[in-house]
C-alpha cells in the first residue's frame, strides 16, 4: 500500500464489503448515496471536493465535470452546462466581492 490518502486498497472495506450491501433495500439506499456516475478514477468526487475544501459552488463545478457523460438520461452536454452556470456564479461571486 502506498501512502496515498486515496489508495483503492484503504477502501476495500467500503467498496468490496461482505457486509457492506447484502439486501435489496441496503442496495438501493447505497446506490443513491453512492451512485455509479460517481464511481469513476480511483477517488470519489465527493472526497475530492471535500481534500480540496471547495466551498459549495466550486465543488458543484467539479462534480458536474467529473459525471458528465456518466449519468444515465443526462447527456455530456447537460452535465458541463450546469458546471458552467455553477462557474460562473462562483465567478460573479468573485467579482462582487472585488469590483
Amino acid at each position: 500500500m502506498t501512502n496515498n490518502r486515496y489508495d483503492r486498497d484503504q477502501w476495500d472495506d467500503f467498496y468490496e464489503s461482505e457486509n457492506s450491501v447484502t439486501s435489496n433495500e441496503n442496495t438501493a439506499t447505497f446506490s443513491k448515496i453512492n451512485p455509479k456516475h460517481y464511481q469513476h478514477g480511483r477517488i470519489q468526487v465527493w472526497d475530492f471536493i471535500v481534500d480540496q475544501q471547495l466551498d459549495f459552488l466550486a465543488g458543484n463545478v467539479v462534480k458536474y465535470l467529473c459525471r458528465a457523460g456518466r449519468k444515465d438520461k443526462e447527456s455530456t452536454l447537460d452535465d458541463l452546462l450546469k458546471a458552467q452556470v455553477y462557474l460562473n456564479k462562483k465567478i460573479e461571486s468573485l467579482t462582487d466581492e472585488n469590483p
